[in-house]
């Protein structure tokens, strides 16, 4: 049987990111993309409207439940992975922020280099600051992802024809639409065991499933582990009424067609203290208002429309919204810390009070736990070891997690470009020894 050099679990945005660290790799590569057609349109209105509006299923897997009240969550089952429903915004963290400093990123040039090189063929908008307020607070216009060079304007598809592009640009490449079952360690190589029975043999793995498939994989691969634990947000949500008074009217600066309209931001001694996510609903597909009230989604390629724009959902961000989870793979359930309490929130409260001052009224509401798509610091077992700490041994150095569950710590706005970039080093890190370890002639 054929044994690859590498082998690639994992298509979505830290797949995308190993590719392009591999542009250029002479040798044999297999692409495992999860990529089944289970589905899961039931799980979220959000994913619902997106899978309508794209004329694609929604694909997911491994459902899992969470404690309380939080609907089940799901791991992505395709290319693009949950970019194409959740991930468009590409946050370039400041250097005071987490951006994952260590032995892959040794300095915060590096990991901008990183973020650079991750997205230098993607098409993202926006960025540039609008407005300076009180308090320390600047609004901007988001960064999002909205397409690729070779597909401009594609917005939720922006990742999946990123990864499919690169598929094309690979020389030796397998790609596998399936899921890994369990992964085990031979002499000189690991063996993949595939959901249709068939196996796979590479001398070196990377790991991009997403936080949930990396613990849910490696509690099938590890016999004594049988929990996992990881960190996610719990944003809060204010409904605000009269928001104007404070940014101005939304049609002055939504972005047309998407309803991610503002980021508001209060940067202290180079750290984001608190991020916030203003939407003009007006701006929403109607099929995510009709799926939201249990219709299903309905008239595709239709907005909301300016009137609904009189109340203003803003989702925010905190050092205080980070939560902990505890995956109980025996039991199929997740347990959730208890949600923050917004009231001992000071970066809350604060801008509670500046809200206020400019004649903004608001109710308070809350996201339910593990719903954040946040997720990053896997750690396995009771003792909550790192996953780093425990795949090197486990599989003898062979194995190298890359995406959100290796960093130990986020900041307050989205992560996905930070992992993105981190895979980005780790890979090259990887490919510079493997080509080291490499016996000549």
């Amino acid at each position: 049987m054929r044994v690859f050099d590498f082998a690639l679990i994992g298509a979505g945005p830290t797949g995308y990111a190993a590719l392009t660290a591999m542009r250029g790799f002479s040798g044999s590569l297999v692409v495992i993309t999860g990529a089944t057609p289970e589905s899961g349109l039931g799980s979220s209105a959000k994913f619902a409207s997106v899978a309508f509006e794209r004329q694609r299923p929604a694909s997911f897997a491994e459902p899992v439940v969470v404690s309380g009240k939080a609907p089940k969550i799901f791991s992505a089952a395709e290319v693009g992975g949950l970019a194409n429903y959740w991930g468009k915004q590409l946050q370039v963290y400041e250097e005071g922020d987490p951006w994952g400093q260590g032995q892959f990123l040794e300095t915060w040039k590096d990991y901008r280099a990183a973020c650079d090189a991750v997205q230098s063929d993607l098409e993202v908008i926006g960025g540039s600051e609008r407005q300076h307020l009180d308090g320390g607070l600047a609004t901007s216009v988001p960064r999002l992802l909205v397409g690729t060079s070779t597909a401009p304007g594609t917005n939720l598809e922006a990742m999946a024809h990123a990864v499919e592009r690169r598929f094309e640009e690979m020389g030796d490449l397998e790609v596998r639409s399936e899921r890994v079952q369990r992964i085990e360690e031979e002499r000189d190589c690991l063996r993949l065991e595939l959901g249709g029975g068939t196996q796979i043999r590479a001398r070196h793995v990377f790991l991009a499933a997403g936080v949930l498939g990396t613990a849910s994989l490696l509690a099938r691969s590890l016999p004594r582990v049988t929990e996992t634990g990881f960190r996610d947000h719990v944003p809060y949500t204010l409904k605000c009424f009269g928001l104007r008074r404070a940014f101005g009217p939304p049609s002055s600066y939504y972005i047309h067609g998407d309803f991610n309209a503002l980021a508001l931001k209060r940067i202290q001694g180079g750290r984001c203290s608190l991020y916030a996510s203003v939407y003009a609903v007006s701006q929403a597909p109607v099929s995510l208002l009709t799926a939201a009230f249990g219709l299903g989604p309905r008239m595709r390629g239709r907005r909301v429309g300016p009137a609904i724009d009189l109340i203003q959902p803003v989702r925010i961000w905190t050092p205080e919204t980070l939560v902990q989870n505890r995956h109980l793979h025996q039991q199929s359930r997740i347990e959730a810390n208890p949600a923050p309490d917004p009231r001992r929130d000071q970066e809350l409260q604060l801008l509670h009070k500046w809200l206020s001052a400019q004649g903004v009224r608001s109710l308070h509401g809350s996201t339910a736990p593990g719903q954040g798509f946040h997720y990053h610091n896997l750690t396995v077992g009771e003792d909550q070891q790192p996953v780093d700490e425990v795949v090197e041994p486990a599989f003898s150095g062979r194995l190298r997690v890359i995406n959100a569950s290796c960093l130990p710590q986020i900041g307050c706005p989205p992560h996905t470009l930070t992992a993105m970039a981190q895979a980005f080093a780790r890979v090259r890190h990887d490919l510079a020894r493997a080509k080291e370890l490499k016996p000549s002639g």
